[in-house]
């Protein structure tokens, strides 16, 4: 491993990569700490470009990462100051942003696949990634006006997840709608109540899970033309379920049967 100083060219163009714009344009992204390392190393769904690495973290690397992955030093404060977390853990990847094309989705699809509709929290949008990898969910869509999926927040809610999934960005229902008629899939609307009682539910062989905005839910037109409804049964008096923690109990029980 080969070690360079940062410049201050490449300071400032990492800073840009805070911004989705610059994001975009670069089609590359912001990970942080060493197990994100790791799992990008592991996995190649989004390749790592570069490392940057605050001196006294350099050693701490060198057994996890390639020789032809550029490496770059800088400072405790320099580390502060490109960083995108409060407390930095000295070690920042910039990794190649990877786009799967729904036509991949229709060559070779799971049986169980999950469907975000405006999902807008990014800490619940990477948690929901997080939760789905643990079940072995590997394929997730999201609808168009969904968070950014690279945000720094999804990044590091997802604790390396996003590096192993095949995630479809910007599907409009009516796609998904027409896939899953052509491919068998019955599509399952969770909904805060009315639905089948999660306990209750028969799962069939194919699905596609389909959870809604945060406080608004899945839209009126989705919820009808789904074959499905499934609720959650409240035992207590809160008003609602924060939306990660409902997917985490839908997903167990979907990879539990």
């Amino acid at each position: 491993m080969s070690l360079s100083l940062l410049s201050k060219n490449h300071h400032k163009w990492i800073r840009r990569l805070h911004q989705k714009k610059y994001r975009l344009e670069e089609k590359a992204f912001i990970a942080e700490g060493l197990n994100s390392l790791q799992s990008a190393m592991e996995m190649t769904h989004h390749p790592v470009k570069e490392v940057i690495v605050e001196k006294n973290y350099a050693e701490s690397i060198k057994n996890c990462i390639s020789d032809d992955i550029p490496v770059y030093t800088c400072s405790k404060k320099e580390m502060e100051s490109i960083s995108t977390e409060e407390t930095p853990q000295g070690i920042i990847i910039i990794c190649s942003e990877t786009e799967f094309s729904f036509d991949e989705l229709e060559k070779n699809p799971s049986n169980n696949l999950l469907y975000l509709d405006k999902v807008s929290d990014p800490g619940n949008l990477g948690t929901i990634l997080r939760t789905a990898a643990w079940f072995d969910m590997k394929q997730i869509l999201l609808s168009p006006f969904s968070v950014d999926l690279f945000n720094t927040k999804v990044v590091r809610a997802s604790a390396g997840a996003i590096f192993g999934m095949e995630i479809y960005q910007s599907i409009d229902f009516d796609r998904l709608f027409q896939f899953a008629k052509r491919k068998n899939y019955k599509l399952t609307a969770a909904v805060p109540e009315g639905g089948i009682p999660i306990n209750r539910w028969k799962k069939t062989r194919k699905n596609i899970l389909l959870l809604g905005h945060e406080a608004k839910g899945l839209s009126k037109e989705i919820i009808e033309q789904a074959d499905q409804r499934i609720s959650i049964p409240s035992q207590g008096n809160v008003e609602s379920l924060n939306l990660a923690i409902a997917a985490a109990i839908i997903l167990y029980e979907i990879a539990g049967r």
